[in-house]
């Protein structure tokens, strides 16, 4: 674990991995009936984040779980989530069967009052073309399995809200999701701002690696460096580190609780979330344009999808340039298309304002410390170059 002194790449908070799994989080996961029972092994599901939609334990204790996607037809994210309760005592075996979908994410453990750790991947083996995964889990009472390092709601928002309380961000409701869970955006809006810069990550639950850039990127931009003074002194700000909190509560693999990949509804605008964050952000661009909008994501490996080369560069186009040309940045694959109609938020907002809207996804494995150093060129790129012109 890196020390805590370094670890303001989530903000003001430490990454949720690295914070010890508290008692009464697995009290509320275990304090319901279990999934399945059996052979001095019991499953829980009733938590935040939990994934499984059915389980059963073989004679030995072997656990067999069933992961499914929410709905279909759908991009496949396959995310699980559980609580393990060994009364026998021993190493217990876990097999994950997809159903409709591939292993994707390495799997995550920890217990009570320890940190998050990710499984040895020599305890873990697949099969069936990855369609089953067979993990080894360490003897203890009780523990947890999760396709990511586990955080709740609160842990996302910790940073901003820390913020909030400082004084340099302002937090607004902007509407509220399916289950009428509240849509957070932190503003910073100086007197007389020249234009607005909207960040937006989680339209897609599991994802996290993206969520990280975004984390280091937003620091970068609220950081007491006099680039950054500079910058927000003519610069509005939106930041959305949340924008699909249904699916994530709920171990969705895509959907929001509507069955809908919100990153396909921008313009659209069916679901509640997408509406409400569409008129938060016209709202916005009333009280200054919309120069940028980056909404981060994460997939098999890093890619920016972005505009065609504009005639006359702007601050996406800064920032790609930055991107390439930082450390092993060439190996980014820069993805130029202009996709009108698609639903997608970096066309809806190409279409609607004008700016170089882009869509950051970082890879899965991508290490960490080279995703913070990619995000803090792309910051660095985006203030010097709105700094420049006085956009």
């Amino acid at each position: 674990m890196r020390a805590a002194a370094a670890l303001l790449w989530w903000g003001l908070a430490l990454p949720a991995a690295a914070q010890t799994l508290a008692e009464s989080w697995f009290a509320a996961a275990t304090a319901g009936p279990p999934a399945c029972a059996g052979h001095g092994r019991r499953v829980h599901a009733g938590f935040e984040r939990a994934g499984l939609a059915a389980c059963r334990i073989d004679a030995d204790g072997h656990v067999h779980v069933t992961i499914r996607p929410e709905n279909q037809p759908i991009n496949p994210s396959p995310w699980y989530g559980l609580v393990l309760a060994n009364d026998g005592g021993g190493e217990t075996a876990v097999t994950l069967h997809y159903d409709g979908g591939t292993h994707r994410y390495a799997p995550w453990t920890g217990q009570p009052g320890r940190p998050a750790a990710r499984l040895a991947p020599q305890l873990v083996s697949l099969s069936e073309g990855g369609r089953a995964a067979r993990m080894l889990l360490p003897a203890a009472p009780v523990q947890l399995l999760m396709a990511q390092p586990p955080e709740t709601i609160e842990d996302a928002m910790a940073p901003f809200e820390a913020r909030v309380r400082a004084g340099s961000l302002v937090r607004t409701i902007v509407g509220h999701s399916v289950a009428r869970r509240p849509l957070l955006a932190y503003w910073h809006r100086p007197p007389a701002p020249r234009g607005t810069v909207v960040l937006i990550t989680r339209q897609h639950p599991p994802e996290t690696t993206g969520p990280q850039a975004f984390a280091r990127f937003t620091d970068l931009l609220l950081a007491d460096s006099a680039a950054a003074r500079a910058f927000r002194a003519g610069h509005a700000l939106m930041i959305v580190p949340l924008a699909n909190p249904d699916g994530f509560v709920l171990g969705h693999w895509r959907h929001n609780l509507g069955g809908v990949d919100l990153n396909r509804d921008w313009g659209p605008f069916t679901q509640p979330e997408t509406h409400a964050l569409g008129q938060a952000i016209e709202k916005a661009a009333k009280t200054a344009p919309i120069v940028a909008v980056i909404d981060f994501h994460s997939t098999a490996r890093d890619v920016v999808y972005a505009p065609p080369r504009p005639a006359a560069p702007d601050l996406g186009e800064a920032m790609l340039q930055a991107i390439a040309a930082d450390l092993d940045g060439a190996s980014i694959r820069i993805d130029r298309a202009h996709n009108p109609g698609s639903g997608v938020l970096k066309s809806w907002a190409r279409d609607r304002f004008g700016v170089g809207a882009l869509t950051w996804e970082v890879g899965d494995a991508s290490p960490t410390d080279r995703t913070a150093r990619l995000a803090e060129a792309a910051a660095t790129a985006l203030m010097a170059s709105a700094n420049a012109r006085g956009q």
